[in-house]
């Protein structure tokens, strides 16, 4: 089963969740700040995905902004990012689409269409 890790009050993934139910998908809705991914999990996906490490950041975020993360994150390793990720789920680009484990897509530039769900 896909699971959809999302922050409900965005409307970026209000529009991807709703693009997913058009295209009848199931899926187990993951509220990012209430169940945080943990440093493991953060760092399995991070160290088994195609994704650069900043694709991983809220880029657009209070958070990464106040703690200047626009010029550290390039120098993190993935631990490091894992770490930093796991303290804050606003930190973290959302949505994230997963099955078994394994990233689909982070983030909803590109939409749902095109994946092989």
């Amino acid at each position: 089963m896909l699971k959809f890790i999302e922050y409900p009050k965005c409307s970026t993934c209000r529009k991807a969740k709703a693009e997913l139910k058009e295209l009848g998908q199931d899926f187990e809705a993951v509220d990012i700040v209430q169940d945080t991914p943990s440093r493991d999990q953060l760092l399995d996906w991070i160290q088994n995905s195609d994704f650069e490490l900043k694709a991983f950041f809220n880029t657009s975020g209070l958070k990464y902004r106040e703690l200047g993360l626009k010029e550290k994150v390039p120098h993190l390793t993935a631990q490091e990012a894992a770490d930093l990720l796991a303290t804050d789920g606003m930190l973290i680009k959302r949505p994230v689409l997963i099955r078994d484990n394994q990233i689909l897509q982070i983030g909803y530039r590109k939409g749902y269409a095109e994946l092989e769900l």
